[in-house]
């Protein structure tokens, strides 16, 4: 009996399942799927899902998948990048999975150098890589900074944000499927969350080499949804503290965060809500469009809570010199009422 060369390769599960979701990725979508159909490694399925795009993304990846077997594309209405990633996990047949951006690019030993480090060391759950950036028009912007090298280091690290690039990660499937994958509740911080619940039951760490230019863009989460980003991480790593501590995380069957007056009642535990705004506040407040936007109010509210923030008084310096005089003004007399009343 003849067996189909395509019945074949479905009874054999790849090694290695790669992830990513498009949403009207048309700039850059077809760089990035030939990042990763030209590996060194190749025992792979790619796992592409076009979040409801409106753009020419669909034409582009049904060519990928007319040039490339492994390619195995899924297409529906928008459901944002949570949901899409979810939906890759529950389907993949290998039991490693490695994340990519289809804005990205990876260079072309990313995956045989991460794959022969997990087999390597099979106490590690997630591995990341250093990376370079790369501007809108293609230009490799040269990084100096790394991500931390050992488990120790991420441990460390975690305790400020994420302690790997997301779409460098490798995964252990089982692990991320034990862990019920992506969290719907933290939205733009969904990778950080995910970091915190997973160091608490397996190994992470990155390998030195830079296997990812990782694209740099005013579209980008980080710069459209900063503070939303920032208020998620916040609560993740209140929720982290808390199930350290032998709690429950009320969020696994959440989409949506309380906001933070409540996140005192919610963890049952006083000053919960102010450390959170603390961390919100300690990590904007470089942030030009934050200083300027109409969050502002939150670190006003921080300061006459009584519990201020770090670097309070450059803060001040930095609005002057943004020209934002009214909330320099604002935000001193908050400072001093404080330290008047305190006296």
């Amino acid at each position: 009996m003849r067996i189909s060369r395509y019945a074949l390769l479905m009874a054999t599960a790849p090694a290695l399942s790669v992830i990513m979701s498009v949403y009207n990725g048309e700039r850059y979508v077809d760089a990035a799927i030939q990042s990763i159909l030209e590996q060194d490694f190749t025992d792979f399925e790619f796992l592409i899902v076009n979040d409801g795009s409106t753009d020419a993304s669909s034409t582009i990846l049904h060519q990928a998948v007319a040039n490339d077997h492994r390619v195995v594309l899924i297409e529906r209405e928008n459901r944002g990048l949570v949901a899409s990633l979810n939906e890759m996990i529950s389907v993949a047949k290998a039991p490693i999975l490695a994340r990519m951006d289809c804005d990205d690019i990876s260079l072309s030993n990313r995956f045989s150098l991460q794959m022969d480090y997990l087999n390597a060391h099979p106490e590690i759950g997630v591995l990341g890589t250093n990376t370079h950036d790369l501007s809108e028009d293609g230009k490799i912007i040269i990084a100096e900074d790394s991500y931390p090298l050992t488990p120790a280091g991420v441990r460390v690290w975690l305790k400020n944000g994420p302690a790997l690039c997301h779409p460098c990660a490798m995964m252990r499937t089982d692990l991320i499927r034990q862990l019920g994958g992506y969290r719907a509740a933290f939205r733009h911080a969904e990778d950080y969350d995910l970091w915190l619940r997973a160091s608490r039951s397996t190994l992470i760490s990155n390998i030195p080499e830079r296997l990812l230019l990782y694209r740099r863009s005013e579209g980008q989460v980080s710069q459209k949804h900063a503070a939303e980003q920032a208020t998620a991480a916040a609560i993740a790593w209140s929720d982290h503290e808390y199930c350290i501590a032998g709690g429950q995380s009320p969020f696994d069957t959440e989409t949506t965060l309380p906001p933070l007056e409540k996140l005192d009642d919610v963890f049952g535990k006083t000053g919960v809500g102010a450390a959170a705004r603390k961390r919100i506040i300690e990590r904007l407040r470089y942030s030009p469009d934050y200083l300027s936007g109409p969050d502002f109010g939150l670190m006003i509210d921080q300061v006459k809570s009584g519990k201020g923030f770090d670097g309070a008084g450059r803060t001040i310096l930095r609005l002057c010199r943004l020209g934002k005089m009214k909330r320099a003004i604002t935000l001193a007399l908050a400072i001093t009422m404080v330290l008047v009343s305190d006296s």
